[in-house]
């Protein structure tokens, strides 16, 4: 399943299971911009988080409306779950007698308890966090949101379609993270019997490290650079090192793995310029092999020449490429993972491109806490037949 395939699913999913808030008698006008306000996020890790206002209390919790003034769905919450409401400029929780439970930090309630800002809570399946913030910084990042899905949907537009037949198959999945980061990739045959590919990150996050991440994906995109022979991943990394230097570029600089498969001597040339391995997979199964060359980050360094490496690709391997925010999440108990914890998800390869990008990212939000992940997750994985 592509991206665009993807997106929607989630946005169907999201949009069976959305938070509803629902009040009798209508519309009511908002408070001063300039106050303080009371507000759940829901976390649901599949779209950017829903900031909802807590303009009306005491507010309940459940399934079904009526009697609840917030419908949550899901068998595992109640239809009167909990109750929101205010002592003095503090909010309360409330358990209703639910079922399940109200679980606060990972704590089930046993009686009413204050919220403090940045608390996260669990009704049913659903993950909230809680927020006291003034009204008119809520108005600024919504702005913000707006500036980011904008840029968002630029990257969108150079990421290409998965490729389902052929000689190369490819399938992939990206989700971006709330801030927006710098990921993306691509891959194009060119010429009858070569296929070329890249996956980069570029340094920090927001509008400007994703107009970054397009302005490169384009040049890879278009081959736009001038003398370079792009069947060869040396040319084409120093000559990118070049057009990108960071202190004319905002400071901004970029890991990237560039990789050309020959179709009649299965050669898998590549050259990695500050990145971690990509990893292959032989036929049946079994240990991946790290592919990985020793370089600088691009834009870094000018003037410095990159070396490359190459490897035969029995028929039936598959090629993992993923950007670091695949890994480097922070666990639903705490823990900081590493390249070392994800690695064994891939050695439980379905043997197959299709569906493979998605079994990673569903295994990675089991294991990830509520919310967004922190960086983008962008996973390519390419077949060879």
């Amino acid at each position: 399943m592509g991206l665009r395939k993807g997106l929607m699913a989630e946005l169907d999913h999201a949009s069976e299971d959305a938070t509803v808030f629902m009040k009798p008698g209508g519309l009511v006008a908002p408070a001063a911009v300039d106050d303080i306000g009371h507000y759940l996020v829901v976390l649901d890790g599949q779209v950017p988080p829903r900031r909802i206002a807590l303009d009306h209390l005491p507010l309940t919790v459940g399934r079904a409306s009526p009697p609840a003034d917030l419908v949550l769905a899901g068998g595992d919450v109640s239809r009167r779950h909990c109750t929101f409401d205010l002592d003095g400029d503090r909010l309360v929780v409330t358990d209703l007698g639910s079922t399940n439970g109200t679980f606060v930090e990972g704590e089930r309630l046993a009686s009413p308890a204050i919220l403090q800002d940045g608390v996260l809570l669990r009704i049913g399946a659903h993950d909230l966090r809680y927020e006291r913030r003034s009204r008119r910084d809520i108005a600024l990042s919504e702005e913000l949101d707006k500036d980011l899905e904008q840029a968002q949907q630029y990257v969108l537009a150079v990421l290409p379609p998965p490729l389902t037949t052929g000689p190369v198959q490819v399938d992939w999945v990206y989700v971006p993270c709330a801030r927006l980061a710098g990921d993306a990739f691509g891959y194009q045959r060119v010429d009858a019997r070569t296929f070329t590919g890249f996956v980069f990150d570029v340094s920090g996050h927001g509008v400007s490290a994703a107009v970054h991440a397009v302005a490169v994906a384009n040049v890879l995109r278009q081959q736009a650079l001038p003398g370079v022979d792009f069947r060869d991943p040396s040319q084409v990394l120093c000559s990118l090192n070049s057009m990108f230097q960071m202190d004319t570029h905002n400071e901004l600089f970029f890991t990237v793995f560039y990789w050309v498969f020959d179709l009649e001597t299965r050669l898998l040339t590549y050259c990695s310029a500050g990145h971690h391995p990509a990893f292959l997979m032989p036929p049946g199964g079994g240990e991946p092999a790290p592919l990985w060359t020793r370089n600088p980050a691009a834009g870094m360094m000018p003037d410095r020449a990159y070396s490359a490496a190459s490897t035969t690709v029995p028929p039936g391997s598959h090629l993992y490429l993923f950007s670091d925010g695949a890994f480097e999440i922070e666990t639903a108990d705490g823990k900081q993972w590493g390249l070392d914890d994800f690695l064994p998800l891939l050695r439980d390869s379905t043997g197959t491109a299709a569906g493979e990008p998605q079994r990673l990212y569903a295994a990675v939000r089991k294991v990830a806490r509520p919310g967004p992940l922190d960086d983008d997750f962008s996973a390519v994985v390419i077949a060879f037949p």
